[in-house]
Order: structure tokens, then sequence, then C-alpha cells
């Protein structure tokens, strides 16, 4: 994946500057320093523990707000988190005073597909309590992440898997996952290092294949 934007300061005339270049499709992944992230697990916030482990902590997908028509939609941060459903609540202003990457993974998407995908799995994947796949992130078995069709749009995603998923309805398919998602561990930093094959889908449907 190409960087197209980086914050590394943020409050800073730049910060405004590099969230201005950004556009759906693009993966934004969030850094800390060790200081910063154990700052927020002092506080209890355990969705901080890896920033702590990996070069990056959290990943999100640029795309448009599934909450509108596509011809009318802003840009929004489709993420999970533990304890946490799949939404798009967040605008890119979400993205200001954090510490971040903008990856760009494919020069042209499906931006319908894009739109199609983001409707359907903050329906199907919903439900907070049930939505973060903990079994993925502890690297036993990650649920679906390839959906080629919405009827294929799972329920259970890490931050890492739903970018991938995302992306694999939308054209863009990525190598991030390994082994059919077996005893892998998919990491923010394995997406945005996965080497990247666009594909073309079929139109985007609103029920069934």
């Amino acid at each position: 994946m190409d960087v197209i934007a980086r914050n590394d300061h943020p409050g800073t005339p730049s910060e405004s500057a590099a969230i201005a270049t950004l556009r759906p499709g693009d993966v934004i992944a969030f850094h800390m320093s060790h200081s910063e992230a154990w700052t927020q697990l002092r506080k209890g916030k355990i969705q901080k523990i890896p920033y702590d482990l990996f070069r990056y902590g959290h990943i999100a997908l640029i795309v448009p707000d599934p909450g509108n028509d596509l011809a009318t939609s802003d840009l929004r941060l489709l993420q999970i988190a533990m304890k946490q459903a799949a939404n798009a609540d967040a605008a890119t202003d979400y993205l200001e005073g954090k510490h971040w990457v903008a990856y760009r993974p494919c020069g042209d998407l499906d931006l319908a597909r894009l739109h199609g995908f983001s409707r359907q799995v903050t329906i199907t994947a919903g439900n907070a309590e049930h939505a973060y796949d903990y079994a993925g992130v502890l690297g036993l078995r990650n649920k679906p992440y390839q959906p080629d069709s919405i009827s294929e749009i799972g329920g259970k995603f890490s931050c890492a898997t739903l970018v991938v998923a995302g992306l694999h309805y939308s054209g863009c398919h990525l190598d991030a996952v390994h082994r059919n998602g077996w005893f892998d561990i998919v990491t923010p930093g394995q997406v945005v290092d996965s080497s990247v094959r666009q594909e073309k889908k079929t139109p985007h449907l609103l029920s069934g294949k």
C-alpha cells in the first residue's frame, strides 16, 4: 500500500492538510508511544492494549457515510473495537489530535459496493456484545473475511479483518490473512504491509447474491 498522508504533529496546520487528502477506501493505522498507551491502560481503557504490543494498535477504513445516500455521503471511519459494534459513527474530525498513517491500497474501488458493505456490516455486526471477534484476535480462527455477496457479510470482526473484508467486497483483495484464517493473529501492520490485487466485482445487491 502507498502511504498518502500521516499525522505526526497533531494540532498543527499539517493535520488539516493530511485529513483533506483522504478518500473512500483509504486505510487509517493508529499508533501511540509506549508511555501514551500505558497512560490509557491505567485509566482502564483495555482497548489500548494492542498499542503497546504492535506497531499499530488500531485500524479503520474510510467509507462513504452508510447512513446517507452514496451521492450525498460525507466521509466516515468504519471500525470496530473491543466491546463495540462495527460502526461508522465517526467523521474524519475524529482523526484530529491522534497519531496515524493513511494508506491507499487500490487506485479505484467500487464505491457502491463499499457503501453497501458499510451499511450491511453495521447491521450484521451491530451487536456490541457479540460483534468483536475475540477468537480471531487470539489467533484461533478468524471469521469469514472475504465476502463476495451481501449474504456473506458476517457478524464478527476484529478491526483488521473488518478492513480486509470491506476492501475485498469492494474489489481490492489483500493477502493479509494467512492459513485461511486459522492460527493467525491478523494485526493492523499485517494489513498495511500486505500485497494488493484488484478484482472486478458484480454490482452490489440489496439482498442475496
